[in-house]
């Protein structure tokens, strides 16, 4: 069951978790507080210290009775056990589960018990140090995401009414202007007004390279004005910002787990009663059956207690993924969930909708062929005036073209109407004309080759006719994306097989696909069936479908891992999708595929070792070869600190 929203007091913004809201977006997140906050086990520490000190001195130096080193061993226990007795209460009577901290507590007290002062006292020592760093684990990734968040500037230069006010960036309403000098920072999502620049858009979509901006074109909140005077009417509230819609959305996406990592806390779940079963046993057994050293047998088992702890196996699995999900933000690439990232690593097809995603959609006309006694200019005007009232994505090339040979012309058109989808026809001069897709004609052997051979070029024909037939054909092409026949490549190293899902003809389709080397593609799909071909082909395995986020929205959420190719500045693609592509840039596709590789390898290597490592303590304890010390700086802390420098460490690979 999700957690229902909360409202924040800072910025009334509806958040699940909203304490991590709140220590990311409104409090300071530094390494200063962190070692404030763990103040509990720097004093636990340097009272053991203080003890060992006189142990090592003159361990015979007493007070009332007492050894003095015992004395400040049981200060050091008190210190450093009573949050864990606090925790442990907590999650005895509200969540009624007998968690580590209970476990810890009931070693101590047991080592105590049979004299063992000093191995307690650095048993809880080092588990307080354990958890400090599952702590450091999660402060390392919030820590990421806050740098990230401040890259938004905490002040904004708005004009109103002719005077320039330095406004925080919560308090500029939408429709403000803000004046953005060169070098600053952007501190609000909008389009540029007046100016132009080379906006540096690294903290959005990963990409270096500088882009030349100008008036009408978008701009976001954290990137960074590298040359001219902006001034930007604002399009979004603060904390609607790409780039806070980003951080927020990788907060989340610690909510959708992967099934590794849903495994482990399950396998967890089993795995401390069996192990504190065994440490029952493995006292009772020898002790009362075989009357056995009572002392060495309890001071066993309490090791095999100490060894129930699952924290180093369980915290393997969320650290790496955390890592992975915050990094891949970095890069331009969000991933609303570990769960996408390990599906990808066991994605059998990769489907791109053909137009926006393998191609940019940038059609234009290459050629008009006259079939009739018309001038090209003429028949350029006719169709740019039918196509003037239609919003087919094929209308804006044709209109370009023509105005391009006859300026701002027009005939004025009468009787206007859609052909169901297949073309628009309208009366210009007392003359009926058509023009859309060759099905609106009635085509002879001749025009037909014709018409044939431009597709086979992968090219999208266009017919303009009158009532007694086509009068020219008019052949549009889609660019190719940069990258993309590269890509292709790449995922067939990964084992995948790229499949192109296009509206287009057979021909058309065929011969786009030999330009990119796909050798699988589905032609002729209406956009409401393109969901019905993913459930076609999710029957031969995981399949992961890469469109624009708006018009394949259906077919992105059905498919089992969705990617929105260019999110950066539209909800709903950031919305629809699983994954977000923030630039049109295929090459991060590749990124992901071995992002996906090096995190399930680094999951598997740190659970491995973290089982492996507490099963071989567990096996030596029996032969009295491990101390309570041991097993909990070694199997506790030790892997704790190797599982979680290995996660950190995907970070700079």
């Amino acid at each position: 069951m999700e957690k229902e929203a909360d409202e924040c007091p800072y910025c009334e913004a509806r958040i699940r978790d909203l304490d991590k809201h709140i220590e990311l977006q409104h409090e300071e997140l530094s390494l200063w507080r962190f070692f404030l906050d763990s103040k509990n086990t720097v004093l636990t520490g340097f009272i053991l210290l203080i003890s060992l000190t006189f142990l090592l001195l003159d361990s015979t130096l007493s007070l009332t009775g007492f050894a003095v080193y015992k004395i400040f061993m049981a200060m050091g226990i008190i210190v450093g056990g009573v949050p864990l007795v606090r925790e442990a209460i907590h999650e005895l009577i509200d969540e009624r589960t007998f968690d580590v901290d209970a476990l810890v507590i009931v070693a101590a007290v047991g080592a105590v018990m049979i004299g063992y002062w000093s191995e307690a006292a650095v048993l809880v020592f080092l588990f307080s140090i354990a958890e400090r760093l599952e702590d450091y684990s999660v402060f390392r990734s919030r820590r990421s995401l806050k740098e990230l968040l401040d890259l938004s500037p905490t002040e904004a230069r708005v004009l109103k009414d002719g005077k320039t006010n330095i406004l925080k960036p919560e308090e500029v309403d939408l429709g403000d202007v803000v004046i953005v000098k060169p070098g600053e920072r952007i501190p609000v999502d909008g389009k540029i007004k007046e100016g132009n620049s080379a906006i540096d858009e690294s903290p959005i979509t990963g990409e270096s390279v500088p882009k030349e901006k100008e008036i009408g074109d978008e701009v976001f909140a954290g990137t960074l004005n590298k040359e001219g005077l902006l001034k930007i009417s604002t399009t979004k509230r603060s904390r609607e910002s790409t780039l806070s819609r980003i951080v927020e959305m990788v907060e989340d996406a610690e909510a959708r787990k992967a099934d590794t990592e849903k495994f482990i806390n399950r396998f967890a779940r089993y795995y401390t009663p069996a192990i504190l079963v065994m440490a029952v046993m493995v006292f009772t057994v020898p002790v009362f059956l075989f009357d056995l050293s009572f002392e060495q047998w309890l001071y066993r088992a309490l090791i095999l207690l100490v060894l129930s702890c699952p924290c180093a196996f369980v915290v393997s699995t969320p650290v790496t993924m955390v890592s992975a999900v915050t990094k891949s933000a970095k890069e331009g690439l969000l991933i609303k969930g570990s769960i996408f990232l390990e599906k990808i690593k066991d994605t059998k097809t990769v489907v791109f909708d053909k137009t926006g995603t393998l191609t940019t959609g940038d059609f234009a006309v290459t050629e008009i062929i006259p079939l009739a006694e018309m001038e090209k200019k003429k028949i350029a005007l006719v169709s740019k005036s039918l196509e003037s009232y239609s919003d087919h994505p094929l209308a804006g090339p044709i209109v370009e073209y023509a105005e391009r040979l006859n300026g701002e012309d027009n005939y004025e058109v009468e009787e206007f109407s859609s052909l169901s989808g297949t073309g628009i026809k309208g009366t210009i001069e007392d003359e009926t004309y058509r023009i859309g897709n060759p099905d609106i004609f009635d085509i002879d052997e001749k025009v037909e080759r014709k018409i044939n051979e431009l597709t086979s070029e992968g090219k999208t024909v266009v017919v303009l006719g009158n009532d007694e037939g086509p009068i020219a054909l008019i052949a549009l092409e889609d660019t190719i994306r940069e990258g993309a026949r590269e890509i292709i490549a790449k995922l067939k190293e990964h084992g995948v097989e790229p499949i192109m899902l296009t509206g287009d003809n057979e021909k058309t389709a065929a011969a786009v696909a030999k330009k990119l080397g796909i050798e699988r593609y589905i032609s002729n799909v209406l956009p409401d069936e393109k969901l019905e071909e993913i459930e076609k082909l999710q029957e031969e395995g995981h399949v992961t479908m890469i469109g624009d986020g708006v018009n394949d929205a259906p077919a992105l959420v059905k498919s089992d891992v969705g990617i929105a190719m260019g999110a950066a500045g539209s909800d709903t693609a950031m919305e629809s999708a699983d994954m977000a592509l923030m630039e049109d840039d295929l090459s991060k596709l590749d990124y992901l595929f071995n992002l996906s590789e090096k995190t399930m390898r680094v999951v598997k290597e740190n659970v491995m070792a973290s089982i492996g490592v507490k099963f071989a303590l567990a096996v030596l304890t029996f032969f009295g070869l491990v101390t309570l010390w041991i097993a909990v700086g070694v199997g506790d802390v030790g892997m704790a600190l190797l599982v979680t420098f290995n996660a950190l460490l995907l970070g700079k690979r």
